[in-house]
């Protein structure tokens, strides 16, 4: 009879890198006792795979452990047939997680075998008890991470500091952290442009500006970190650490330190209250919301994300290009910050009035204006009962921004569903989606902020063209620009000196040559 060939991988791991260094450690230990029992059973056809599968310095709490991952990609990839640990906890200290590795082994008929613990995972008895070591396991985990807490808690305490990334500013000597001459001007300075600034943002721009990167170190895995540039996190855990005041916190709760502060108490003290400032404005806008949260965006795709300043006490709102966020170039002459309060209203006045004329109600519910007149009557009869709000949360898909137009997609099926619940009508299901536009302008009032007015449909009596006057007003533009683009002049010249995106020129341009 022909020898059936298991192959087998041997799993080793190790929670702390303590002792790995030597040249035979723990990790060396497991593989050669799983390599010893692999060896006893050659006659039943088992054979060790070459291949090393070691986690050292990872904790078996999750499966997030790189030899692990390798592990189940081989299994996947049908390269073995049985894994092979010294104890089971080297393989998993969570039910959870071992619930998931033996669904995954069971699915490519891979066994599990732990020299020192004898059990059987293809019966239920040695499923049982194979639970109950890990029930154990687990336990043990627990317990030894409670003692950790209650010893950090302890030490925090009594004003130690317990390791983890030195603040800059700070060197950690002998287990104690030392004040660095060198970085403490440069942690003031931090604290101060703050102050001066007013908000975390402009402070990122700056030392951009100024080249500044953070201080690089070398992790205990012996990987380089830092070196880059200061990220709003970054400064935001700078401009709120009290170890700058010489006290360590834990938990929400703020000691006594046994290191030296290194920022004036006067200066601590008006940082924090502008932290507190700041905060409170954002508060402030999640509680008057971001309605457009999620779907404003460019014509490009770019999104617009809820911002907010502070200035003299008062909440300004924005909505803010993520191309301006993220320090990219920007759409010439789109605006890239919308005053919050005008482009909602905007928005809020153009749902409304979809509901002002029967026909119009009939085309962005998709249904027949005739058969569905009784319903169409009521909701024209019951108009102000909609909340617009709620509508534009719910049922908007995707609002587009352009130079002079917004495009906006309403889902259908979920604005009926609206309707039904707020005006108790009985309408046919639809499911499909409709896109409408609205023509605004934006301008500047005498001080300088940006105004946005939706552009109503009303003809100037003065218009000889019997046409708005934004159209007539893009058709001199795009005169004008035909004039220097059949001139010689090509797009890009035409939109750097105008200062404007060459896309929106060509278009108006092609407008010009089919207006009536």
């Amino acid at each position: 009879m022909k020898l059936l060939v298991k192959s087998c991988a041997v799993y080793t791991r190790k929670s702390t890198e303590e002792g790995l260094e030597q040249d035979f450690n723990t990790l060396d230990a497991q593989r050669e006792a799983c390599l010893s029992y692999i060896a006893s059973q050659k006659a039943e056809g088992w054979t060790a795979l070459p291949d090393l599968y070691d986690d050292g310095g990872y904790s078996g709490g999750n499966i997030e452990r790189p030899a692990l991952q390798k592990l189940l990609a081989d299994i996947k990839a049908g390269k073995i047939n049985t894994v092979v640990v010294y104890k089971i906890d080297r393989l998993t200290r969570s039910l959870m997680d071992f619930s998931k590795l033996v669904e995954i082994f069971d699915q490519y008929g891979v066994t599990f075998v732990s020299i020192t613990q004898s059990f059987n995972t293809t019966t239920s008895m040695g499923r049982l008890t194979l639970n109950v070591l890990l029930s154990f396991a687990q336990f043990e985990r627990e317990v030894i991470g409670e003692r950790v807490r209650d010893k950090i808690t302890a030490s925090k305490k009594k004003g130690i500091w317990l390791g983890g990334h030195n603040p800059v500013g700070y060197e950690r000597v002998n287990k104690c952290l030392i004040p660095k001459k060198d970085e403490i001007p440069f942690v003031i300075m931090l604290y101060e442009r703050y102050i001066a600034l007013g908000n975390v943002k402009n402070l990122v721009l700056e030392l951009r500006k100024s080249n500044v990167v953070s201080p690089t170190w070398v992790s205990s895995k012996r990987k380089q970190h830092g070196g880059s540039s200061y990220s709003r996190g970054a400064l935001y855990a700078i401009l709120s650490n009290p170890v700058y005041i010489g006290k360590i916190r834990h938990k929400g709760q703020v000691y006594d330190g046994l290191h030296e502060g290194i920022i004036p108490q006067d200066l601590w003290d008006r940082a924090q209250a502008k932290l507190k400032e700041n905060r409170a404005c954002y508060s402030t806008q999640r509680k008057q919301n971001g309605l457009l949260t999620g779907k404003l965006f460019d014509h490009e795709g770019t999104l617009y994300s809820p911002m907010h300043t502070n200035k003299a006490g008062k909440c300004y709102r924005y909505y803010v290009s993520q191309n301006l966020l993220q320090y990219r170039s920007h759409p010439k002459g789109l605006l890239a910050r919308l005053p919050a309060s005008e482009i909602e209203d905007l928005v809020r006045k153009t749902i409304a009035d979809q509901f002002i004329k029967p026909e119009r109600i009939a085309e962005i519910l998709g249904i027949e204006f005739v058969k569905n007149y009784d319903e169409i009557a009521h909701i024209l009869a019951h108009r102000e009962d909609i909340n617009i709000d709620d509508v534009i949360r719910t049922t908007i898909q995707k609002i587009v921004i352009s130079y002079d137009v917004l495009t906006i997609t309403i889902n259908s099926a979920m604005l009926t569903s609206a309707l039904r619940q707020e005006l108790h009508l009985s309408l046919p299901d639809v499911s499909t989606d409709f896109t409408f536009t609205t023509s605004y302008v934006a301008s500047r009032s005498k001080n300088g902020a940006i105004m946005i007015d939706g552009i109503h449909e009303n003809l100037s009596k003065s218009d000889p063209f019997n046409r708005p006057e934004h159209e007539v007003q893009n058709w001199i533009k795009g005169v004008a620009w035909r004039g220097m683009y059949f001139g010689g002049k090509t797009l890009g010249e035409i939109a750097s000196a105008e200062r404007t995106d060459s896309r929106y020129i060509a278009r108006l341009i092609n407008e010009s040559l089919t207006i009536i």
